[in-house]
């Protein structure tokens, strides 16, 4: 069986690579920074289908209400409602957005066994 690459990979759709990305975002909402639990998070898409993949780059573990509130919106000005909307602070949106670019780059790679 040939063993597929970190860019191969289906982070969306593989239960144990969700529980990947939950890992790696610390078990907190890559949004609002909320803590997660495997009860309370989703798998949610930065860039929407069908433009969006399955990969790594393209999911973080999200709560479920920044997953209903964000819909379509881009990531960059769906934390920027968060902060306009105080459900973040000024200091938390800066480093959000600058992790949000880490993601975009490929540097926010899960741990895989």
């Amino acid at each position: 069986e040939t063993k597929l690459t970190l860019e191969q990979m289906d982070f969306f759709s593989v239960p144990e690579n969700r529980q990947l990305i939950l890992e790696r975002e610390g078990r907190c909402c890559f949004y609002c920074l909320a803590s997660l639990t495997s009860n309370n998070y989703v798998i949610e898409h930065v860039v929407s289908r069908p433009q969006g993949d399955h990969s790594y780059r393209n999911v973080v573990a999200a709560c479920r209400q920044c997953n209903n509130r964000k819909k379509s919106e881009s990531a960059e000005d769906f934390l920027r409602t968060l902060y306009r909307g105080g459900l973040v602070s000024s200091g938390d949106a800066t480093n959000r957005l600058s992790q949000l670019g880490r993601l975009l780059a490929g540097e926010l790679k899960p741990v895989v066994q």
